[in-house]
């Protein structure tokens, strides 16, 4: 976290900063006003990395050297911030073809963002190599950034050391070694503005972080960094913080992986009384009230969580024409093996596709062999199954975009064929529309498409082994380490030619005719940081003769070089069958999860929805 000072501000901490360096500070001595405090040097890598966001916008508007740019506080823009202005010029030619395959680009000079605002930022010309114009591009490169850091002091070069590693591994910057700026510095006492373009200048830096470390209080550090940008040595801002290395290493020690949210509120509602194995939420009816729709072994069912417990709004009647009925042992919803003329049920999801401010439900099922895919909609008074659509079907909010329907033909024996649609809502149908690109190897379940501050979203995935893959054009960028175990869904191609004649114990256990389709992963900002996290479940305590014993939900945030696990949720009481995420305001998110809770001797197993809100 940055704090962002006024010069006022700035003057009061540097007299503070020096105080400090002659005075001793008593042990309950508290920090200076507006100081944030800062347990890792990894938080106060993050924090300088949030001054060069991957941005770009258009001019809006042209006021002699004053610019209207459509960037603003979501894109990450602050005051200070110096972008490169360019427009595009000539056609790029195929050299066989004669296809455009591209455009140069013009640059146009560099402007000084001056103000930020909630949909727009004002910025003056700091450069000019043309005159700007409406239309031309505001950006921040994408490209790495080069810095240095400038040490103030020779002390703690452990941490002037662990944060140029952490800089490099964030992925943002290219940072010159700290061998070679002690010697580019060895014989030069003033570290001053003509040092900064210096370096610049050598080096070929775009900024420079001057870092002051003075020891205070019970092991703390009194940190200062001042960033500078090399071509004219104007500094974009100052941050100061607090680093507690002692109390950083007693959380990793003691619960890491978990940081806990600001806040957290749980609540337990009374038992369903179904035995429950996927869910959504929405206003399905469109009375302003959020309706739950779960789906068990057997029918979709609608059900509103009032003070005095479950109440029914909607079960579906299901008849033999409707299509038949295959119950399944409530111990065994994780991973059993319908009859052949059951169903066995893969998806369910809902969104408001059709824009009349009711939710669809959106289900996806496997009957008789084949994947089909229904819709339950309410209209006249009443939910009612509106459509059917072959193949399988999901709902993917994907950034800059919101809310898309999204569909994959099936083929009995690739399960999964063609590449997926997106549907819309057109002439009183869902109709394919253009394809969704997929990275090889993911399937149409078990990932999210999210906002990491970057140019482009960036698709996170469960991949092998129930470790996390975060892809950026298709192309790998990182995979976990660490294990989500989520509760899969587990489905069985048709039974064609050879083991067509095998025993059913022997065919079933063919691994060839298994499908996995994973479970869900959720993005979404939920600190309001313009930038989303990503929420999952692990499922723990799994061994070969039980199922598993408890859950964890996780949070997960995007470095720019890999997902931390910031925060969770520990100690549920069992597995976490499937989970929802839903904004309750801008700055708490309420994360519902159901829960699947082993029963006893004398009890029966028991689904049960827990709720959090998190802040």
């Amino acid at each position: 976290m940055k704090v962002v000072f006024g010069e006022t501000m700035k003057k009061y901490l540097i007299l503070t900063l020096f105080l400090l360096t002659l005075i001793p500070v008593p042990a309950s001595a508290e920090k200076p006003l507006g100081v944030e405090e800062f347990t890792s040097v990894e938080e106060l890598a993050v924090s300088i990395a949030s001054y060069f966001p991957k941005v770009q916008g258009e001019v809006t508007g042209v006021q002699g050297d004053r610019l209207t740019l459509a960037l603003s506080t979501k894109d990450g823009l602050m005051p200070g911030m110096v972008l490169t202005l360019w427009r595009d010029s000539k056609d790029i030619l195929h050299p066989v073809t004669g296809a455009v395959i591209g455009r140069t680009e013009e640059e146009v000079g560099t402007v000084e963002v001056t103000s930020v605002a909630d949909t727009s930022s004002t910025a003056v010309v700091k450069k000019k190599l043309k005159d700007p114009q409406p239309g031309d591009k505001a950006r921040i490169t994408p490209r790495k950034i080069n810095i240095a850091i400038l040490p103030l002091r020779a002390e703690n070069p452990e941490i002037i050391q662990r944060l140029t590693e952490r800089l490099s591994e964030l992925g943002r910057f290219s940072v010159l070694g700290n061998e070679k700026v002690a010697v580019f510095i060895k014989d030069r006492k003033q570290r001053d503005s003509a040092l900064v373009k210096e370096m610049g200048t050598v080096f070929g830096l775009d900024a420079v972080i001057s870092l002051a470390i003075y020891p205070s209080s019970e092991g703390k550090q009194m940190v200062t960094a001042r960033i500078f940008y090399t071509e004219d040595a104007s500094q974009l801002d100052t941050i100061v913080a607090m680093l507690d290395l002692k109390a950083g290493k007693q959380v990793l020690g003691e619960i890491r992986p978990f940081f806990v949210p600001i806040k957290e509120e749980k609540s337990i509602t009374p038992e369903l009384p179904f035995a429950a194995r996927y869910f959504v939420t929405g206003d399905f009816d469109g009375d302003g009230n959020l309706e739950y729709a779960f789906l068990d072994a057997e029918r979709l069912h609608i059900y509103r969580l009032e003070p005095t417990g479950w109440h029914e709004v909607w079960t579906e009647n299901v008849s033999s024409d409707y299509y038949p009925i295959a119950s399944e042992p409530r111990d065994q919803m994780t991973e059993s093996i319908p009859p052949p003329s059951g169903i066995h049920y893969i998806n369910i999801d809902a969104a408001d596709i059709n824009g009349d401010g009711k939710a669809e439900i959106f289900v996806t099922a496997m009957l008789n062999g084949k994947v089909f895919s229904y819709v339950v909609r309410y209209q006249d008074g009443a939910f009612r199954r509106v459509a059917n659509i072959p193949g399988f079907l999901r709902v993917i909010n994907y950034p800059g975009r919101g809310i898309i329907l999204v569909g994959q033909d099936y083929d009995p024996v690739a399960f999964f064929a063609g590449a997926p649609k997106q549907y819309t809502w057109s002439g009183g149908k869902y109709m394919p529309g253009p394809e969704l690109s997929l990275p090889r190897g993911v399937t149409l379940y078990g990932f999210t498409f999210a906002n990491f501050g970057e140019l482009n979203p960036l698709l996170v995935a469960f991949g092998d082994e129930d470790r996390v893959i975060v892809y950026s054009k298709n192309a790998p960028l990182w995979k976990s380490e660490e294990q989500y175990t989520v509760v899969d869904t587990y489905v069985y191609k048709p039974v064609t030619g050879i083991a067509a004649v095998m025993s059913k114990p022997a065919a079933e256990s063919d691994k060839n005719l298994r499908v996995r389709l994973q479970g869900r992963i959720v993005a979404m900002d939920i600190n309001n940081d313009g930038r989303d996290e990503i929420l999952l479940p692990k499922n723990i305590g799994q061994s070969f003769l039980s199922s598993y014993s408890g859950a964890e939900l996780h949070g997960l945030r995007w470095t720019g070089a890999r997902l931390d696990d910031v925060w969770g949720i520990k100690d549920l009481p069992g597995p976490v069958l499937d989970f929802q995420v839903i904004r309750q305001d801008q700055s708490t998110a309420q994360i519902i999860a159901l829960v699947k809770i082993k029963g006893g001797f004398f009890s029966k197993d028991r689904e049960q929805v827990m709720l959090f809100s998190v802040k």
